[in-house]
């Protein structure tokens, strides 16, 4: 379950796969230094985008993943 306080880095170790969700919507977080402690909230406004529709489209990408884990899972 990704909230609105997950980094970035965090989703993107758990989940490499997440860097081609993420390019697809021009972010190019696989590139960025701010990944490492942005939050997905902060990744969203600094795109003009919506943290809760980014958040379901990302769970729904991480969902489809073979083997996914929760983020929870992880800790």
């Amino acid at each position: 379950l990704i909230t609105k306080q997950t980094t970035i880095n965090k989703i993107i170790t758990l989940y490499p796969e997440t860097i081609r969700f993420f390019d697809s919507l021009k972010m190019s977080c696989g590139g960025c230094f701010a990944v490492k402690f942005d939050t997905i909230e902060n990744g969203a406004l600094m795109h003009g985008m919506d943290v809760n529709t980014l958040i379901e489209k990302l769970d729904l990408f991480i969902s489809t993943l073979p083997n996914a884990v929760s983020v929870e899972q992880q800790n």
